[in-house]
């Protein structure tokens, strides 16, 4: 844990009474309906590729989706992948280049790390982001997370009385959360009081097998975290007194990302260059994963297209054209239907003659 700092009007205080009720209001119900929106919009579009299905048209246009943003990322990766290799190629030339020319190289390497950082933060698809800070892709359907602890929570001690755990976060929303910890309760059950209290930020709570809390988020998420967490307590599991920052740390020892990457002295682009090796075996194993996902895809519209056949697709058991086909999914253009239909018809092998048949009383 860092130094504590100075109070203010704003600041948290262990032994002011009303506070509980202050940070009460302070969060919003609304903080977990968006999360839970968020998870049943994934899960729908999933469902929609591989349960049962709404409507063809809605089927594919998700599929296409998915390729796109796939590729999308793939495109990114690989122009991550040619910036490494030149990050690394300078690094190497600047440890071994006299004085004199080791300032220009210097300047190139800033370049070329300010162009991966920004190649990180813009590469996106409908206006989503397709990379995460440390270029694994962002990919629909495939759910990352980032685990990591904080260090000074005393679980494993004595304590005589209840304990009100306060976090504070620098970003996002709410900017505060409690829990009210009981004198006589274990890790397990600590860890379920912080699981509910940290819910509206989508951080999850476990145990270790260590017996110390174990903290769970989304990886798109896990940039706002990181920012900062301010914690206060009572003096059982946390300090009482000030909020001081928490030291996170993230379970992953061998993560890294463009912006943390350093050269202005030997030592550090020693080290940068092993971060480097370790970025680009991650972005050839990110290239494997959208393979992996674009084959999926391709799977999923043959499957489409062989389980939707026209007749079931269009006709419903009644022998009556289903109105639910015709439900084009949210900006889906009716030029899209009108270029889409003939292609899907196509692709089901299905004639002029065959429709005809079909509609026949």
């Amino acid at each position: 844990m860092v130094n504590q700092i100075s109070s203010s009007p704003n600041t948290l205080r262990s032994g002011d009474s009303t506070q509980p009720e202050r940070i009460a209001q302070q969060q919003p119900v609304a903080a977990v309906s968006r999360v839970s929106e968020k998870k049943s919009r994934q899960e729908q579009q999933q469902s929609n590729l591989t349960g049962k299905p709404r409507s063809l048209l809605t089927q594919t246009t998700l599929a296409h989706n998915q390729a796109a943003q796939a590729q999308t990322a793939q495109k990114a990766l690989r122009d991550a992948s040619e910036l490494l290799n030149q990050l690394r190629q300078v690094a190497r030339r600047s440890l071994s280049s006299q004085e004199g020319k080791r300032d220009q190289l210097q300047q190139s390497l800033h370049q070329l790390k300010g162009k991966l950082a920004k190649l990180t933060r813009e590469a996106k698809y409908q206006g989503e982001p397709v990379l995460h800070h440390d270029l694994t892709p962002r990919l629909e359907g495939v759910q990352q997370t980032e685990q990591f602890g904080i260090k000074g929570l005393r679980l494993n001690t004595l304590r005589n009385q209840d304990e009100i755990v306060r976090f504070q976060f620098e970003s996002g929303s709410p900017s505060s959360v409690r829990a009210l910890i009981e004198s006589d309760e274990n890790s397990h059950e600590i860890a379920n009081k912080l699981d509910r209290a940290l819910a509206p930020r989508g951080i999850q709570v476990g145990v270790d097998k260590f017996g110390d809390m174990a903290f769970t988020v989304d990886k798109a998420e896990w940039v706002n975290i990181r920012k900062g967490v301010w914690v206060s307590g009572g003096g059982q599991i946390l300090p009482s007194g000030n909020p001081i920052k928490a030291r996170l740390e993230s379970h992953d020892k061998q993560a890294t990302e463009p912006e943390a990457l350093e050269f202005s002295k030997p030592q550090q682009s020693r080290k940068a260059l092993a971060d480097i090796e370790r970025m680009l075996q991650k972005v050839q194993q990110a290239l494997s994963q959208i393979d992996k996902v674009q084959q999926q895809v391709g799977a999923d519209l043959e499957r489409i297209v062989r389980t939707n056949s026209l007749k079931s697709g269009i006709i419903n058991q009644q022998g009556e054209i289903d109105a639910s086909w015709m439900d084009a999914p949210q900006d889906v253009s009716l030029q899209l239907i009108e270029n889409a239909v003939p292609t899907l018809l196509a692709q089901a092998n299905a004639t002029r003659h065959n429709v005809v048949a079909l509609l026949e009383p």
